[in-house]
This record gives C-alpha cells, structure tokens and sequence, in this order.
C-alpha cells in the first residue's frame, strides 16, 4: 500500500507527537508498504529520509495571527511533495498537517489521528491556566485568550465568537475525513464526531531489544530517580522536589535526574535548594538514551498536571519495563494499572508514599518491571497495534 503521512513534528528533536508518527512510518515500511513522510518545518533540516522512511519538509511561517498563512503554505508544499505519485490514501498526525491536508488533497481517502485536544482546544490543551479548564464558555474564551496572548487584552471580549468559528472549522476536519483516529479512549470521549477509533501509540520493534539489551549508563549514579519531560507547568514538574519530600527517609539521599528543558527550571532549582536536594540536569536526551535512563532509574516520576492524552514517556516507560509513579491524568491510566505496571496517586503525598513504597518495599520494583513489561506486549506493542493500523487502511481504501 501507498501511504502519505502527514505532520507537523518528525524527528530529529520532535517530542513524542514526532516519535510515534517515526515509529509508525518505520514499522510500515518494514511490513512492505510505501511510505513517504511530509512534515512542516519552520527551518529546513535538509531531510530526506528518517531510519528508511523517505521525507520531504515543507518549510512554513512562524505563527503570527492565527494559523492559516501557515496551513496554505503546508498544503502548498504538500501538493508538491505528491507529485505524480498514485497514493492509496493519507494519514494526518496532528492539527496543522489535518488543516492542510483536508486543502490539498480533496480526492484522496484521509485518516486523521488526534493526539491531543485540538478538536476541542484552540490552544490545544483543555487547560486554563495551570489548571484543567472548567468548560468553553464566552467568559472562559475571554480570559483563555487574554492569558495567552496579553496584548490582545483590549479586544478580547469581541474574541470568543472568532474562537468559536475555529473549532467549527476543525471540527469540519475531522467531519470530512474518513475515518478519525484517537490515541486514546479519554481522547476519543472529547471528540465532536459520533465514532472514533481508539488506536494508541505502540512500541516499535526498533524501541525495544536494543534499548532492554542496553548498559547502565556510566555517567549516571547507581540509584536515581527520573523525571522526563518539557520542564513546562502542564507536565508539572514543579511537584518533584515537593514528591520526594513526601516519600521521606527512603529518598532523602537519592539523586533526582531531570531529562528535559523548559521554563521551570529556575523554580526547580530554588524549591532543591531550599529542601537540600541533588538535582542533576541532563537537558534535552535523545530517545535511546532516555530509554536506557528509565530502564535503570530506581523510579520514574511522571506527575502530571494536564490530561495526558497517552504519553510517549509511558509508552516507551512500559516497554522497558521502567517502574513509574504515575498521576493518572487523562489516557496515563489506559497505559499504567494500578499495582501492575507501576503505580498510581493523585496527589503529591500519594505519589510521595508510592516512591516511598517502592524504595523500601521487598520485591516491589521488580513485580511492576515485569508487569510493565507484559503491559506493553499485551496493549501496546507493535504485533499487536499495526494489524489495526492496516486494517483500518485497507477499510478506508475500499470506501473510496
């Protein structure tokens, strides 16, 4: 089968949105299918392919006034990159590459994957402010507009009806494709389209055996535990000090590791002073390495704030058999079973408790690497999710 794979992320440096739409295009092509890769680059990286995975960049403007000067230069660029070239269909990965696609390329059979809210969430998110929105009203789109944008401030109260047309018009998107994609059940239940299917991120075969055959890293100490992630207020990073000190005397000398960059990182730092912790920052890691850390990591902290739609750190978390205190935001709970593969608290003196728990606790760690492990390969797996994956295409083939 021909396929197109459209998006707005691709690695390298391209976060997990980018991460599972490469580890799809790669298990494609290992299972004979022709894949290109058509990603929007605000600079080009002069890519052309990715691991055996062709891709051609489409070079768009920085976001000034909305996004549609950007999606007409990405549907631009993408009629070029079809070329005359006989695709069997297209796969958008994210908003942007759905907008532009839906532009370019009128005739062909489109499945549309939603990794995040942007159906319902001009910004993405669900999140006002630091805290989960209460719903998208009038007076929410007006205080929703003004954080974000403070120079607006004067107009917002005239916004909301603008903001209204937008989700309509994504909504549309998904109306016209067909068939749509969440990576999530909790995903799904937020779309504005009567069915969804729910296929998640899977772990690559590419993800696995050489990361779990993979050393202790050298550079790292003995014990640690980890934090991966954008250092930003949706991934919370600022409940990780406040989590080890609720795990008391079992984590008191233990290393905290930091993989990720982001505005926090000042506050972390102020909050490890202040408490007397060792805090070591590894900065922005690339996949085989992060993979590694988790694999060894005494425990990975995954406090999030947000509803995680179905995070890369826990699919790839899972997949090497990481023990991770997760807080159940959104899809997190579809990938982590309570007491099986890994555990879970809602706040931070549960998340605290259940660090305490399995630094102390005989046969604990151990138990959830082995039921993390049986997770992945059950749910998340390549053998498991791409037949559902070409299912799905050759049923939207044959309706087109």
């Amino acid at each position: 089968m021909n396929v197109l794979l459209t998006t707005d992320a691709f690695p390298p440096s391209a976060g997990g949105s980018g991460r599972s739409t490469a580890t799809l295009a790669r298990a494609l092509v290992d299972r004979g299918h022709r894949v290109r890769v058509v990603v929007s680059r605000v600079e080009a990286k002069g890519q052309r392919e990715y691991e055996g995975v062709a891709v051609s960049e489409v070079t768009i403007p920085r976001a000034r006034f909305g996004n549609r000067e950007r999606e007409r230069a990405y549907a631009q660029g993408l009629v070029a990159a079809l070329g005359e070239e006989a695709w069997d269909l297209v796969h958008a990965q994210h908003w942007l590459s759905a907008t532009a696609t839906a532009i370019a390329c009128p005739r062909l059979p489109k499945v549309v994957t939603v990794r995040d809210y942007w159906p319902v969430c001009v910004w993405s998110t669900r999140l006002s402010g630091v805290e989960a929105c209460p719903g998208c009203s009038y007076t929410r789109r007006v205080v929703c507009v003004g954080r974000r944008r403070p120079w607006l401030w004067p107009i917002t109260p005239i916004l909301p009806p603008f903001v209204g047309a937008e989700l309509r018009r994504r909504r549309g998107v998904l109306e016209a494709a067909t068939a749509v994609v969440a990576v999530s059940a909790h995903v799904a239940s937020t779309l504005p389209v009567e069915k969804a299917h729910v296929i998640p991120n899977f772990i690559g075969e590419l993800d696995g055996p050489g990361v779990m055959a993979g050393e202790r890293p050298d550079d790292v100490p003995d014990r640690y535990v980890l934090f991966v992630g954008k250092l930003e207020p949706n991934k919370a990073p600022d409940r990780l000090v406040p989590i080890l000190e609720a795990a008391g005397a079992a984590a008191r000398d233990l290393p905290l590791l930091v993989a990720g960059t982001g505005r926090l990182s000042a506050e972390i730092e102020r909050q490890a002073g202040a408490a007397g912790r060792d805090v070591r920052w590894l900065g922005w890691v690339d996949e085989r390495r992060v993979s590694t850390l988790m694999r060894h990591a005494a425990a990975v902290l995954f406090p999030s704030r947000w509803q995680e739609p179905l995070s890369r750190v826990l699919v790839d978390g899972i997949g090497v058999g990481a023990v991770l205190i997760v807080q159940p935001t959104g899809g997190s709970g579809e990938l982590v079973v309570d007491e099986e593969s890994g555990l879970l608290g809602h706040t931070t003196e549960e998340l605290g408790a259940a660090l305490a728990r399995v630094l102390t606790e005989p046969g604990l760690a151990d138990r959830l690497r082995r039921g993390a492990r049986a997770r992945a390969g059950a749910s998340f797996s390549e053998a498991v999710v791409l037949p559902k994956v070409e299912a799905l295409y050759e049923n939207v083939r044959s309706r087109s």
